[in-house]
């Protein structure tokens, strides 16, 4: 795509917000007269401007703080044109959707039908349910605060502030524990050697009762971000269901759900060596190593926030598929989604989106700034073309 020119976003945005001085406005003139070509493309971003546009508190941004937000957000150390037309819509949908949303300053509803129907889905909470060997099993929510002691009175763990703590000295039965997280929910664990685990949403976590081996190994189906204690001696081990991970300290963040299709692999810090089929991929901070049902395992360099802030209570998109988005909106919300055709599923959405915000606000923002609409009847969303 032709790449616009930053100068002409900035413009935009301080267009709407009536702030051209007449030598700026001429130069928005003179540009598109120049640029036919780019019609289109300046219709789109003017869209994403004009989305935030119509948030009351829009009016309290500065432009060139934001600017500084969107250099952060690209990793850019000075300003330059931007590179697609993708970019320049992240940008903007950054800004608006980053300092707005992010702080809860959106609470205009699509309609009043729209926000009757979605009012049953909530954003999701801190909850999980831990499975000791045996069998019994202990529910955790984010109300919780306490030791938890085993049906014989074993103090096997502390779950507070959201997370559990197991026992670094094995008390009770000996076997695999398992953490299980609902759809709607999330969960930190910290294993018995430090290790922080957090658990995504419809997934689940499998470890030992005592790391008493030469590894530290642990299963997960779902998805799971780690930051492993280092252990030389001891290296730390996650099976997934058709590769199997290697560290010795370091943070990296799984996905694996069955009904994905694939298993992705994202190294934020130290190293990791994934074994796929007998071939040992190494991976090195930034890099995703992606495995496809039917196709080579891939290994690319990812911007990694796009894979981790999950776990900091924020969704982020770069240019998304509907129908990749609607999945992880499902598991988080709770809801089913149907496309009335196979053009929906194409539309792609980029953005920064705190997760506790209103289910009603984050369909509002993709139905501005994309040309499809949601109708909800029930318990099933179905979306269409406008």
């Amino acid at each position: 795509m032709n790449e616009l020119p930053e100068y002409i976003v900035q413009l935009v945005v301080k267009s709407l917000k009536k702030e051209l001085t007449e030598e700026e406005q001429k130069q928005i003139e003179e540009w598109k007269e120049a640029h036919p070509e780019q019609a289109d493309e300046f219709k789109r971003l003017q869209v994403y401007v004009k989305t935030g546009y119509d948030i009351s508190t829009f009016k309290g941004i500065d432009v060139n703080a934001a600017w500084k937000l969107v250099d952060r957000q690209t990793g850019r150390k000075k300003k330059r044109r931007l590179r697609s037309y993708w970019w320049a819509a992240a940008a903007v949908v950054i800004i608006f959707v980053g300092d707005i949303l992010i702080h809860g300053g959106w609470q205009r509803p699509v309609s009043d039908a729209l926000l009757s129907s979605s009012e049953s889905f909530r954003p999701g909470s801190k909850k999980a349910v831990w499975e000791l060997p045996g069998g019994e099993i202990i529910h955790l929510n984010e109300e919780g605060n306490r030791k938890i002691v085993n049906e014989n009175g074993d103090v096997v763990g502390q779950d507070s502030m959201n997370v559990l703590a197991v026992a670094s000295v094995h008390n009770g039965k000996m076997g695999w524990n398992k953490v299980r997280v609902p759809q709607g929910g999330e969960y930190g664990v910290v294993l018995g050697d430090g290790s922080r685990v957090w658990i995504n949403s419809e997934s689940e976590l499998l470890f030992p009762s005592v790391f008493d081996g030469k590894e530290r190994m642990v299963e997960v189906r779902g998805e799971a971000y780690f930051d492993v204690v280092k252990d030389a001696r001891h290296p730390f081990v996650v099976k997934m269901g058709h590769s199997t991970v290697r560290v010795l300290g370091t943070s990296f963040n799984v996905c694996g759900y069955a009904e994905d299709g694939m298993e992705q692999t994202t190294l934020v810090v130290g190293s990791v060596e994934v074994d796929c089929d007998g071939k040992v991929y190494q991976l090195i901070p930034g890099e995703q190593l992606e495995i496809r049902k039917g196709s080579e395992p891939k290994v690319k360099k990812v911007d990694v926030r796009l894979y981790t802030s999950w776990k900091d209570g924020i969704f982020r998109f770069l240019d998304m598929p509907l129908d990749e988005l609607t999945v992880k909106l499902k598991r988080w919300y709770d809801v089913n989604f149907v496309f009335e055709n196979e053009n929906c599923k194409m539309y792609r959405f980029s953005g920064v989106i705190k997760k506790d915000v209103d289910f009603n606000e984050f369909i509002q923002l993709i139905e501005t700034t994309t040309a499809v609409k949601f109708e909800i009847e029930e318990d099933k969303i179905t979306i269409k073309e406008k």
